[in-house]
């Protein structure tokens, strides 16, 4: 008890310490990121404030704040307001301000305010070093620990900066988020173990030897386990998992006992194959959950003589655990975008939806379960194991050449402690940094804690440190910690998580400012599975794909089951897939806007009409000539389908989104009290939506968006609220409630669509095609400059500013000769001062 006592002060103490540890550092993070470089006050109240008060107060001033913009209250050049005189700057410089019926400034006048601003910033600075974000410190945490568990699920959504998480500025730290940040990497620390064996239990269930596969199972009651089978057993082959749509039965649900903390980790292991009998039918998509979380739901494309090993690891912390423990749920979902001849298909005998999917639900005897009279998409479960209270040994199996064997000494504590200290810094650690940690070690082996106990503490307080948790600067004075700051950032921004060996023995040999060496890394990281932790957030977070797909197709009076989860998911995987193929084979960046490919699987295939395509992963299809969509993300129905969240014929959010993320041309805000144009109420009944657009202009305040906003929409009026194309839209729209969303119908005589609209500087376009002809031969530096835009913001976790737009102009008049292609605009964002020496 004594020992026990004292074991819980000391952790107490340890802990009381780590808090005063993150404080300081924090505050001080803060404080750094928090200072700025003092304007020049003379210079603005002589020269800039006059000027503004000349041209600029008049609609941003005390009385009218056009765009929510006010000038009256700013007094120099305050860090807060670095992209406010960034806007200045651009406006100023392309004339777009001050309006043309306002007084306009002599070009002396200008290039003194331009001049100042470029000054200005060039002082103050970018303040590079910056938190990790929630992914990142997951994948942090991965790499040290070896463990594929999101540790992080459970922290705050991070800030945005842009529409990224990747900004300085959002990713501040509160008192809440460095608790929790604290409980995070103890959890981390304590799924893994050095020479304490496996605590167990485990359970295991080899199904392909069972004769009775119940039997098997039951056999885990004895260690506190319990499970209920709704598939049935073939001897010699395994557990048979029923294919199947609608519902959240699963098909086995085992529960097991938690450890008695009820915290930890539980590793689940699986060996499935698929059997099919016949052609026509998708893979089948094994779905698991544990806890009531949904841990993954994907193809199962394995045979019964090679199939796949699954190894799912969950922090019991994120599920539910009931009274039975901990549930295991695993079944098998089959969607398929077609009938199947000779079983029956639900809502067979209604009317066909245009663009719907129908599903798949075996109609035999399932008591008789004879699989050559009913042959089905059936997932086999060969094996299954449980681990529900596991540690993983560590250092993890593929480190063994550099740590070595190691016992219960003090030697092997300093060479494990340098081990996790220079993967936790991303950087090579001197003894002295190390010392304090191995002192605690130290101290807590002096007061009878185990081997492991000590050094796991240890091991936390190294995950404290502002070393862990910031991507220091690139700019460091200390030439040995930037080289190793640049291997940091380029892995961060191209894979999302920590360098490999690679780029640690490149930083440590001084060769990451060599451009040649910096392109061929681009490369080989782009070409890596890994980068998918580089397109997948950048392409969601630039092109808002986040927003869930929730238009819903009103069949029957109820959702239409056609449209659905994999379908929905296959359809964003889709832009993600095809902008990461742009990007890796260095592909012009008008193929943004028109290709004669896409990326397809066998759903979406069927959803665009290519029926001779299988399988549910995605790959490069050259399009049809007769395909009226062409290639490009914007005729990607999971884009067009996200922006029908109001309706198929809602173009407004369809031309504000394009105004935003394609054309670099955001539009402003809108007006506070703007009412809401219902194509159902009064006197709006009957007329069409353009009708409707072309009255709701005639409001002053809504023209100032609307006038750029609708032409522009007008343009993707041939895809409907599944993203497929259409010839005809209806003359008019009701509207109704489904499932608590809003859907949007049309009503009366169908016609023809009406795509006729022009882009904002008043090119015209009657079609899809036309648009896309205009937009090409007129407008790829601005989608060119939006996009490396958005790469700076993403990577120097910054907004540029006006040197940085400097060096984009540059970077751009270099590169169009070239048709501006995408490998070559990244890595030249890579090369820039922006990224190397923010």
């Amino acid at each position: 008890m004594r020992r026990i006592s004292q074991k819980a002060s000391i952790i107490a103490r340890f802990n009381q310490q780590a808090v005063v540890w993150c404080v300081v550092w924090c505050v001080l993070v803060l404080l750094a990121l928090a200072v700025s470089p003092c304007a020049a006050e003379d210079d603005f109240q002589a020269t800039v404030a006059p000027f503004l008060q000349r041209h600029c107060y008049a609609c941003h001033g005390a009385e009218k704040q056009e765009a929510r913009i006010r000038y009256d209250k700013i007094d120099g050049f305050d860090v807060g307001d670095r992209n406010l005189w960034t806007m200045v700057h651009e406006q100023l410089s392309a004339d777009q301000m001050p309006p043309e019926d306002r007084p306009q400034p002599s070009a002396a006048e200008k290039k003194r305010i331009l001049s100042w601003i470029e000054r200005e910033q060039r002082a103050l600075g970018a303040g590079a070093a910056r938190r990790l974000n929630r992914r990142e410190l997951s994948a942090a945490l991965q790499d040290l620990t070896g463990l594929s568990v999101d540790f992080a699920a459970g922290l705050p959504g991070d800030g945005k900066l842009a529409g990224f998480d990747t900004g300085a500025a959002a990713l501040q730290d509160a008192a809440s988020s460095v608790d929790q940040m604290m409980q995070v990497t103890r959890r981390a620390v304590d799924g893994i173990r050095f020479l304490e064996p496996s605590p167990g239990p485990v359970f295991h269930a080899d199904l392909r030897e069972a004769t009775d596969v119940r039997k098997s199972l039951d056999a885990w009651v004895e260690l506190g386990a319990a499970s209920k089978m709704r598939g049935f057993a073939v001897p010699g082959v395994g557990l048979h998992l029923d294919a199947k749509w609608l519902g959240d039965r699963d098909e086995l649900e085992i529960y097991m006992p938690p450890p008695a903390t009820g915290r930890g980790l539980l590793r689940l292991t699986l060996v499935v194959a698929a059997r099919k009998y016949f052609e026509g039918v998708p893979h089948p998509h094994l779905w698991v959950d544990v806890g009531g979380k949904d841990v993954d739901y994907r193809e199962i494309t394995g045979t019964l003589e090679q199939p796949q090993e699954l190894v799912y690891v969950v922090q019991l912390e994120d599920v539910g655990i009931g009274s039975k423990g901990v549930k295991i749920g695993l079944s098998n979902k089959v969607e398929t975008p077609y009938g199947v001849e000779g079983f029956a298909n639900e809502d067979k005998s209604k009317e066909p939806i245009p663009g719907g999917a129908s599903l798949f639900r075996p109609d035999y005897d399932r008591k008789e379960r004879l699989l050559d009279k009913h042959p089905a998409p059936f997932i086999v479960l060969q094996s299954i194991r449980v681990e529900p209270n596991f540690v993983a040994a560590w250092p993890p199996a593929e480190w063994e050449s550099i740590s070595g064997p190691f016992t219960d000494d003090l030697e092997s504590a300093k060479r494990l402690l340098a081990l996790w200290t220079e993967r936790a810094w991303r950087r090579p650690a001197e003894d002295a940094e190390r010392e304090r940690f191995l002192a605690l070690y130290q101290r807590l082996r002096e007061r009878e804690f185990s081997f492991d106990e000590a050094l796991k503490a240890a091991f936390h307080s190294v995950l404290l440190t502002p070393t862990f948790r910031f991507l220091p600067s690139p700019a460091d004075e200390d030439e040995g910690i930037a080289q190793h700051a640049i291997a940091s950032r380029l892995s961060f921004m191209l894979w999302g998580g920590p360098p490999d060996p690679q780029l640690r023995r490149l930083a440590a040999a001084g060769k990451l400012r060599d451009p040649r060496v910096l392109d061929e890394q681009v490369d080989r990281l782009l070409a890596d599975p890994r980068s998918d932790g580089f397109f997948r957030p950048f392409v969601m977070q630039w092109l808002e794909l986040e927003q869930p797909i929730t238009v819903v197709q009103d069949h029957i009076g109820k959702q239409d089951f056609r449209f659905g989860r994999h379908l929905k998911a296959s359809m964003k995987e889709e832009t993600i897939s095809y902008i990461a193929q742009l990007f890796i084979e260095n592909r012009p960046a008008q193929e943004l806007i028109d290709s004669d490919w896409t990326m397809m699987n066998q759903i979406l295939a069927h959803h665009y009409g290519y029926d001779e395509i299988e399988g549910a992963h995605l790959r490069k299809v050259e399009l049809r000539r007769d395909d009226p969509r062409g290639g490009g993300i914007l005729s990607h129905a999971g884009v067009q389908s996200m922006l029908c969240w109001m309706g198929d014929n809602w173009v407004i959010y369809r031309g504000a989104w394009a105004l935003r993320h394609i054309l670099d041309d955001p539009p402003p805000p809108p007006p506070l009290e703007v009412p809401e144009l219902d194509p159902s109420a009064g006197d709006n009944r009957g007329k069409t939506f353009k009708e409707l657009l072309m009255q709701h202009q005639e409001n002053a305040q809504c023209a100032v968006c609307h006038k750029s906003m609708d032409p522009l929409g007008f343009a993707f009026q041939n895809f409907d609220v599944g993203g497929r194309w259409r010839d005809v839209e209806f003359d008019s729209y009701t509207w109704g409630g489904l499932d608590g969303k809003k859907v949007w119908n049309g009503a009366g005589k169908s016609r023809p669509v009406d795509a006729v609209g022009h882009l904002p500087r008043g090119e015209e376009f009657a079609t899809f095609a036309e648009f896309k002809e205009a937009f090409l031969q007129h407008y790829m530096p601005d989608l060119t400059r939006g996009v490396m835009k958005n790469l700076i913001i993403y990577a120097a976790g910054r907004e540029p500013d006006v040197v940085v737009l400097a060096e984009i102009r540059a970077i751009m008049k270099e590169q169009e000769p070239q048709a501006y292609p995408l490998g070559n605009l990244l890595k030249a964002v890579i090369r820039s001062q922006a990224f190397l020496n923010p």
